[in-house]
């Protein structure tokens, strides 16, 4: 009579012509062919090769492997082995469990599959989370795509609460987070304090005005000559980019400048303003565009030392 206790999973993993059972730790049967898993798995291949010892199947009369991953890990497990449909994750931590079976198992070609699909399937997933687990699995480019998106995080470095997954990497994995993402600050509050990369020079913009500066000419005394022209912003401005800086030095990323206080501030001292108030909405969301392009540029330089 076959055991009570146990369970067999669904199709395709309950075919009677299977030649090994693998039963979870939960007790589910899975009904499974050993070539399939020799070519998915070395260790499985080579488990196949010694003497089947352990437990035998009441009503199928073929060996059964137990194994320690659970029944949910197990079937997407083996749906990345099996020419079929690809699993759909209920969550992350599901799919790193999966993650870590397949490297248990010796199971190259299913790691990568499974982490392309935990990008698709998660692709606005706590950006930390994913940075946790692509070094824990050294994968390089998505620890650089998963660090940026923590640009997000306003004083990354500064404790919040405990992280759960931090426990999986190493310090020295998060230090160079922390570095990048301060990296990152710098480059992007350098952007408002000097305006050269502007061009051409927004001289219409009524946050700064032009000034003239000359002198009298030795030959005319009654005639001036030119010397230079200089920017000179106003009040309002100046402080705006003061407390721009500030805020990309916390948190370097485009989001900053749309959601500043300091933005809806300056705009509200400047309409204050008899010569800044025809202008000054249309001017500063123009500037606020320049500066925001510029800051996406400069902190997309900066890379995540993974050396």
């Amino acid at each position: 009579m076959p055991d009570e206790k146990n369970s067999t999973a669904q199709a395709p993993f309950n075919n009677p012509d299977c030649d090994i059972i693998l039963r979870s730790c939960d007790g589910v049967n899975f009904c499974v062919f050993k070539l399939i898993l020799s070519l998915a798995s070395p260790m499985f291949k080579v488990m196949f090769t010694l003497p089947q010892t352990g437990l035998q199947s009441d009503d199928l009369s073929v060996p059964v492997i137990p194994v320690t991953e659970t029944s949910t890990t197990m079937k997407s497990l083996l749906l990345l082995c099996y020419p079929t449909a690809n699993p759909t994750f209920n969550s992350l931590a599901d799919a790193k469990g999966v993650l870590e079976a397949a490297r248990k198992y010796d199971m190259g070609g299913t790691l990568s599959r499974t982490r392309d699909l935990i990008m698709a399937q998660f692709p606005s997933a706590d950006p930390l989370e994913l940075y946790v687990l692509s070094c824990r699995f050294g994968w390089q480019y998505y620890a650089q795509a998963a660090a940026a998106r923590t640009l997000e995080i306003k004083d990354l470095g500064i404790p919040k609460g405990e992280c759960a997954g931090l426990r999986d990497i190493t310090g020295l994995d998060y230090q160079r987070l922390l570095i990048y993402h301060y990296n990152c600050g710098v480059a992007a509050q350098a952007v408002p304090r000097s305006l050269v990369w502007i061009k051409p020079e927004p001289s219409d913009m009524c946050m700064w005005t032009c000034t003239r500066e000359a002198k009298r000419s030795p030959l005319n005394p009654s005639r001036s000559v030119f010397i230079k022209e200089s920017r000179v912003t106003t009040s309002w401005f100046d402080e705006y980019i003061v407390s721009t800086r500030m805020e990309l030095l916390a948190r370097p990323c485009e989001s900053t400048l749309y959601e500043s206080e300091s933005y809806d501030r300056a705009v509200g001292k400047a309409v204050t303003c008899s010569e800044c108030l025809p202008n000054v909405v249309v001017h500063m969301a123009k500037f606020r565009s320049l500066i925001a392009a510029e800051v996406k540029k400069v902190v997309g330089n900066v890379r995540l030392n993974a050396d």
